[in-house]
């Protein structure tokens, strides 16, 4: 019995529904294994998302220069509009952290403090093409009261990179809570297309969707439901606070935005309160820039971990036009992910302006990779986990999902490469029936193809990356440069419940 059937049969609907490990043990085992007593296995909330007032106003990011910064893991009180304070995390006063700013070229050294009262923490720096001794893995960390420094040069193009803890099994813990922030690296390819700017025009994003109790605390503790599915909940934060707008010009609109959620896939679109679609004009993604800008898009589905940077033609509103940016519906992603929309935060148009900017079609110097590129190995990579033993189910959470049969194990590395080479990565959940959303640790990457599923390269993954989306029943390829030094590196779910429970193997670059 697949993974499939056993979600379609035991979690199927959009409410939250009671799973027991009798159904689940029964829809997995033999035939001739004895099943075990009937007790609650879980529930999967979160599914159902109410439009809020959209009453709050918009909250830009603090932004400081990353050379000389200093970033404190802190336990915050917080109080969002609506509801009353709530412990969280931040690497600020809030949730979320400061935007750290840097240039290509850059050398960097920068302090994380932990003041996290009885676990450690640590630093990945997602998307920045840096060694492993430059950054830490999934074991290394900073424990309470103690502080570590960080030194490296910023390898990479323009683009929105961005930090957060990935440390042991608490990622879902920690990003979930708040411990996430972007690192924006400028450059002077960017600079010259004098993209929209100031507060007017252009707005930078995170989104996060959080669970709150019935006290109103921030909450984050899945189940083994959730942990299969992920752990979804029914607030969307955007910068932190809930119900957001933000005043904008009648100009070409620049809006970046990061899924810094620990599972929820956006289905992103924008349009006016009146119904007219408005289109995500895509210039960047996780690795900056694309080589050329391509037709305007309705729907972008953007998964944990991924960022877009588009442009938004606002030129033609007039003043007092109100535009929603929502999260639509979408099919083919499992029981959960996709079963509702819901709006996100509403621009206004309050200033008029006549445009003088024009869209570019030429945006970057980019080298296609082609399979012959190629000088390294091919891998193929099962990520679909489509068995669950019954013993994983019921007292092994940590080995709920594998990567070729293999739960995340600190002490084993799963595979080694050559230092210098091109693989091709081939990752198949052919036979899943979640979702699985995969980040490469060090390294940038250009997607070759998609079969089965959605069946094509997206206008957004086009370019480098370094976190790619396959839904049920897709095959992605990679093809992937090791340029970085020799040393330990991760393949790792951005699914944070998935990651926490062994999705996640460790490479040598030798």
């Amino acid at each position: 019995m697949n993974r499939r059937s056993f979600l379609r049969n035991t979690l199927a609907g959009t409410t939250a529904i009671a799973v027991t490990p009798a159904a689940f043990l029964a829809s997995c085992s033999d035939g001739n294994q004895d099943i075990l007593d009937d007790v609650l296995f879980g529930t999967v909330g979160g599914t159902t998302v109410p439009t809020p007032p959209f009453v709050s106003p918009f909250n830009t990011l603090d932004t400081q220069v990353a050379n000389g910064s200093t970033i404190t893991a802190n336990r915050n009180f917080y109080t969002f509009a609506g509801i009353s304070g709530t412990f969280c995390y931040g690497y600020s006063e809030s949730v979320w952290g400061p935007t750290l700013t840097a240039n290509t070229g850059d050398n960097i050294s920068l302090t994380l403090e932990s003041n996290l009262s009885s676990f450690g923490t640590n630093l990945h720096f997602h998307g920045l093409t840096l060694d492993a001794s430059q950054e830490d893995g999934v074991e290394n960390g900073v424990a309470s009261g103690a502080s570590k420094s960080y030194s490296f040069t910023v390898n990479n193009r323009a683009g929105m990179y961005w930090y957060h803890a990935q440390y042991q099994k608490l990622g879902g813990d920690q990003l979930g809570l708040g411990l996430g922030g972007l690192f924006i690296v400028s450059d002077s390819e960017e600079d010259a297309l004098n993209l929209p700017n100031g507060n007017l025009r252009s707005t930078t994003i995170s989104l996060q969707d959080k669970r709150f109790n019935e006290d109103n605390q921030m909450l984050y503790g899945p189940n083994k439901a959730e942990y299969l599915t992920g752990y979804f909940g029914g607030t969307i934060l955007v910068n932190g606070r809930i119900g957001v707008f933000k005043n904008v010009s009648s100009r070409f609109h620049r809006l970046r935005i990061i899924n810094g959620s620990t599972a929820r896939i956006y289905n992103l679109s924008i349009s006016t309160t009146d119904g007219t679609e408005l289109d995500f004009n895509i210039i960047g993604n996780d690795g900056g820039l694309l080589k050329s800008l391509g037709g305007g898009i309705k729907q972008v589905l953007l998964a944990p971990g991924e960022r877009l940077d588009s442009i938004i033609d606002f030129s033609t509103l007039s003043v007092g036009t109100e535009v929603l940016l929502s999260s639509n519906q979408f099919n083919a992603a499992g029981d959960y992910q996709g079963v509702t929309g819901f709006d996100i935060m509403k621009f206004v148009i309050d200033t008029a302006d006549d445009e003088t900017w024009s869209l570019p079609d030429d945006l970057s110097d980019i080298t296609t990779l082609t399979e012959g590129d190629v000088t390294g190995e091919t891998r193929n990579f099962d990520i679909a986990n489509a068995n669950i033993s019954k013993d994983e189910a019921t007292n092994n959470t940590d080995n709920m999902h594998t990567i070729n049969g293999d739960a995340y194990d600190a002490g084993t590395v799963n595979f080694t490469v050559n230092a210098g080479t091109t693989e091709k990565w081939v990752l198949d959940n052919t036979g899943g029936s979640e979702p699985r959303v995969m980040h490469i640790y060090g390294v940038q990457f250009q997607v070759l193809d998609r079969t089965g599923g959605r069946g094509s390269v997206k206008q957004w993954e086009k370019g480098w990356k370094d976190t790619i989306l396959l839904l049920p029943d897709e095959v992605v390829t990679l093809l992937v440069p090791f340029t970085t030094a020799p040393g330990v590196y991760y393949l790792a779910s951005t699914n944070q419940e998935h990651a926490d429970t062994g999705l996640i193997n460790r490479f040598e670059i030798v």
